[in-house]
């Protein structure tokens, strides 16, 4: 069987933008991706889409200390800027967070 040189050259062609176009994909832009461990990673990048599109502006970062935490339901209740607050995250993400830890919350909201 013998193919056109054309055929070949096109064959190529599209083969070489599938690879470019799946290489493109793939770039993190120098940055690591969050370990399947860490509750970042368990949100599947839903915390940079969120701040991507903050168009209400409610993105906000606040410090705060944990006051109790329930690994089996992913509860967490902490005090930030003198509120007391009772968060819910996925439960393996809150596995090695203990009573006294400090942390950032990343919040926000959509409507």
């Amino acid at each position: 069987m013998t193919f056109l040189p054309r055929i070949i050259v096109s064959t190529a062609a599209v083969g070489l933008c599938l690879a470019f176009g799946t290489v493109s994909a793939q770039d993190t832009g120098g940055m690591a991706p969050a370990s399947p461990s860490s509750s970042m990673g368990q949100m599947g990048g839903i915390h940079h889409k969120m701040m991507r599109h903050n168009k209400n502006g409610s993105m906000h970062m606040m410090p705060a200390t944990v006051s109790s935490v329930d690994t089996k339901t992913g509860m967490v209740e902490a005090d930030a800027e003198g509120m007391s607050l009772r968060l819910h995250f996925p439960p393996a993400s809150v596995a090695n967070l203990k009573a006294g830890d400090k942390i950032t919350l990343h919040m926000g909201y959509t409507k």
